[in-house]
């Protein structure tokens, strides 16, 4: 209730410094494309940063403002995170690890992200998510829509995310992988 989300709505979300190469334009376009379809689908866009007047004013023209949700940089991002029912980073450039998706994947979360840097040593195509080429909003709205209307796929792959996070990115994993 406090992003302003409907309690019955599916709701995409991506966390994420809003910068040109996190993708967010595709996001909008895919975004659009199913609340077409879809009444009840809203989209958390969670961070700040230098592309955030430009994404707002794409948000307000592209029809479904009222359920797009701006919501500033956050330190609740457990929070957040807890909103969504799949994540999505559509990222084209300059991108490791990100943190967000790995954030995301130990909520339980499926994810929707782009073969960028070392992204797919994270995300598990079809296994634990899906990986889309880069710049392709048609490709992430195929796979966003097979996600939200498959809550079976959603939990299976949110499993699986988290089970990969606590495996290799758990303090644990990381201080034995440190000593090793």
């Amino acid at each position: 209730a406090e992003l302003g989300v409907s309690l019955s709505a599916k709701v995409i979300g991506i966390v994420a410094t809003l910068r040109s190469w996190k993708g967010h334009t595709f996001l909008l376009q895919a975004f659009s494309a199913l609340a077409a379809k879809d009444p009840g689908l809203e989209l958390i866009i969670t961070g700040d940063g230098p592309m955030r007047e430009q994404i707002a004013g794409w948000a307000e023209q592209s029809g479904f403002a009222g359920r797009i949700h701006l919501t500033g940089q956050r330190e609740d991002v457990p929070a957040v995170l807890a909103a969504m029912d799949v994540f999505v980073l559509p990222s084209y450039a300059n991108e490791g690890v990100p943190q967000a998706l790995m954030q995301a994947m130990a909520a339980g979360l499926p994810v929707v992200s782009t073969h960028v840097g070392a992204i797919d040593e994270l995300v598990a195509d079809k296994l634990s998510g899906f990986l889309v080429e880069p710049k392709n909003a048609l490709q992430l709205q195929e796979k966003l829509e097979e996600l939200l209307q498959n809550p079976g796929l959603c939990a299976r792959f949110g499993s699986e995310g988290r089970k990969i996070v606590a495996a290799r990115y758990s303090l644990d994993a990381m201080l034995d992988a440190m000593e090793g």
